[in-house]
């Protein structure tokens, strides 16, 4: 059966901020995710940067931590506020929606967009990617992370690969069981509108485990070395 179509991202996270910032040491994020990301920014420092959909704030602070002018955005309230917290006065915080055009902010007025984790809630990613690439100057670079394409595809067992489709995922916070509404794609749907997008492709990767992931989650470990399970891209913006 389709899952339920009244879960909304909103909802999901309004319940989830309060316990969000633990899953940062979480194995996945920590060990997998966000070094592999980290490690395709290029050198920030006196840079303009957009982290978009900053959650928590953990990349606008890496960010910031590196020399950055950071501008984080964000559709949910109550992560931004615990951003806001995080961060203080360190970074310009506004809410904004990734599915809609950032009205604020001026044409190439920025030298990089970092994006971890968030474009999986999007169920088009041309309007992100094109407003991304008009915020840009020219060979600016993108950064983000997704969860997998094939990842998705077996864990969900899709009838139908190529068809980008709604699901949910249930994540565990305070002892409750909360539903996170998110879609799934395949490859083609990841590269091909960001090539649209006047984007040049750079670097793809996808992370395998580092070996504090082992120490921590080691009943994993394994098959999270031999299947993929999130996808990093690098790309810069052309002309």
């Amino acid at each position: 059966m389709p899952p339920d179509e009244s879960p909304t991202v909103e909802d999901a996270y309004d319940r989830l901020a309060k316990t969000y910032e633990t899953r940062e040491e979480d194995p996945y994020c920590a060990d997998l995710e966000f070094p592999a990301m980290t490690e395709l920014i290029p050198d920030v420092e006196g840079k303009r940067v957009l982290d978009a959909g900053c959650g928590h704030g953990r990349y606008a602070e890496w960010l910031i931590e590196r020399g950055a002018d950071v501008l984080a955005v964000d559709e949910n309230a109550e992560m931004l506020e615990r951003a806001r917290r995080r961060i203080g006065d360190r970074a310009e915080i506004r809410r904004a929606d990734m599915t809609e055009p950032l009205a604020f902010v001026d044409d190439g007025a920025f030298d990089g967009v970092v994006c971890g984790l968030s474009l999986h809630y999007v169920e088009d990613w041309r309007q992100p990617f094109t407003e991304f690439a008009r915020i840009l100057r020219p060979g600016g670079f993108l950064a983000f992370s997704a969860q997998h394409p094939v990842d998705e595809y077996i864990a969900f067992e899709a009838e139908n690969y190529f068809e980008i489709e709604r699901q949910r995922m249930t994540w565990s916070a305070s002892g409750e069981e909360i539903d996170v509404p998110f879609y799934r794609r395949p490859f083609s749907a990841v590269i091909n509108p960001l090539i649209e997008a006047g984007f040049q492709l750079d670097e793809l990767v996808e992370p395998k485990p580092r070996e504090t992931f082992k120490e921590k989650k080691p009943e994993s470990y394994e098959k999270r070395s031999k299947y993929p399970t999130f996808l990093c891209v690098k790309a810069s913006k052309s002309g």
